[in-house]
């Protein structure tokens, strides 16, 4: 009996903790250096955390000093992302999915501003193709600036800036969540990374 009771508590414990609301304030500008900072407030500011990205020492390896294999690797590792986003639903499930937890986000300030591009053009077409629909999903349906830019030149970039603050009941997640990882199209990609991982390793 007191097992159940204790299991009950602190089902009811960690409920009531998802039930509290989290604030989340970020910016990421990357010129150069990437720079990115977040700042957490939860229980109505009394608990906050400041997170800031840590510089890492680079560092180079031999096979990579020539710079063919790194993008070699690079390309593999964009190909079979691309491959794993053209599984059969994914995309849907995927809008489905970030419509979910967008509604359930109260957004106070949103504004994106990015160029992308690849070390192959053709690389960085098939990339819009796939993020394009989704970029224009939500800066049609939010009243917030959001804007991806391709960029052709033949060399890998990123580059822009973010600025967000959003307010969330991280309990309020828990649905479309678990709508997104039981749906078949999330199963079979899955299943194609797991294979893509192991072929890798072959």
């Amino acid at each position: 009996m007191w097992l159940i009771v204790t299991l009950a508590s602190l089902v009811t414990f960690i409920v009531l903790v998802l039930c509290v609301s989290l604030d989340a304030v970020f910016h990421i500008d990357i010129y150069g250096r990437p720079k990115f900072g977040m700042r957490l407030e939860w229980l109505f500011g009394l608990v906050s955390k400041e997170i800031r990205a840590k510089k890492k020492k680079a560092k180079v390896k031999k096979a990579e000093i020539k710079g063919k294999p790194r993008r070699r690797k690079r390309r593999d590792a964009v190909r079979g992302t691309l491959v794993i986003l053209r599984t059969k639903g994914l995309l849907r499930q995927l809008k489905v999915l970030i419509k979910g937890i967008l509604s359930r986000l109260e957004i106070r300030d949103l504004t994106l501003d990015f160029r992308v591009g690849l070390d192959d053009p053709a690389d960085t077409g098939l990339l819009f193709a796939v993020i394009n629909p989704a970029s224009l999903f939500l800066g049609s349906s939010l009243p917030y600036y959001i804007n991806l830019r391709p960029s052709f030149e033949g060399e890998a970039v990123i580059e822009g800036y973010g600025y967000g603050a959003v307010r969330l009941r991280p309990v309020r997640l828990i649905v479309p969540l678990l709508r997104f990882v039981l749906s078949l199209a999330a199963v079979r990609a899955a299943k194609k990374m797991v294979l893509t991982k192991w072929k890798g390793k072959r």
